[in-house]
């Protein structure tokens, strides 16, 4: 769910807006989205995402379409990034000398934005009113969505913290990517038998996320037979026997945890647990 808009740029400007003019003019943070939906910061691309730093959610998508300027909100988000998301149409429409845009598919004046506002937001709260619901009647065992700097997995714990509130969404996506931590994600290789097989890698002393059940995001992989953590250059054991044997494991969202593995717990691990791949 989102909202989508399209600037154009007028034949008679001079200079037509690229990339990263556009990203100046807002004077807002920006990164581009790995395989993973992890933010790789400070870099742009053909898709790039801008967000503000001080009040973390879910981030702009920005990218162009010939002369083209394109945005995209996903929702549900914040109020401040709603707010957010209208003041950077303003600030583009009113540098390339327009004072209309298309939203969605209809023609629509900078005068009207204070209505559009409100109807972000109510479809926001909306789309979280429906998450309460469906994970609440066991629809849904959990949910992701994709924050500014990776992807967050919502489950009853978290749709009881923030409800269908739009403050209480607020200060969680701040809160939770606020942390200062490494947040793992797999990769898969093929073997020699041809059979699928996923990999976290694991650096010691730092604080990493790290799933409770090993996954591929969006399912762009299927068939993963075996699920291994990397804890050495060349040394692995097996997911299960990485999960299950953390003295550290702090809750994060509700398919992650937050563990530090010492070089010593390493090392125990691996004497214990190595396999050979």
């Amino acid at each position: 769910m989102s909202t989508n808009v399209r600037i154009k740029q007028k034949a008679l400007f001079k200079k037509k807006l690229e990339m990263k003019d556009i990203v100046a003019l807002t004077g807002l943070a920006y990164g581009v989205s790995d395989d993973n939906y992890r933010l790789i910061r400070n870099e742009m691309a053909e898709n790039t995402l801008i967000y503000d730093e001080n009040r973390l959610a879910r981030g702009i998508d920005l990218w162009l379409d010939g002369t083209d300027i394109l945005l995209s909100l996903s929702l549900p988000t914040t109020r401040s990034e709603i707010r957010l998301f209208y003041h950077v149409i303003t600030t583009i429409c009113n540098e390339v000398g327009t004072k209309k845009y298309i939203r969605e598919e209809d023609t629509v004046s900078l005068k009207d934005n204070e209505r559009f506002v409100q109807y972000d937001e109510e479809a926001s709260i909306g789309a979280l009113e429906d998450l309460q619901e469906k994970i609440g009647n066991d629809e849904y065992r959990r949910f992701e969505i994709f924050g500014v700097f990776n992807p967050i997995s919502i489950s009853l714990k978290e749709i009881q913290q923030i409800g269908n509130n739009l403050d209480s969404f607020e200060k969680f996506l701040y809160e939770i990517q606020s942390l200062d931590v490494y947040y793992a994600t797999s990769n898969v290789y093929q073997t020699s038998e041809e059979k699928l097989i996923g990999i976290y890698a694991i650096v010691a002393d730092v604080p990493s996320v790290v799933p409770t059940e090993p996954y591929v995001i969006m399912n762009q992989i299927e068939g993963v037979e075996a699920w291994y953590a990397m804890l050495k250059k060349g040394e692995a054991i097996e997911y299960e026997d990485f999960i299950n044997n953390l003295d550290i494991k702090d809750y994060y969202d509700a398919n992650h945890v937050i563990t530090v593995l010492s070089e010593a717990k390493i090392d125990e691990l691996l004497k214990k647990y190595k396999v050979e791949l």
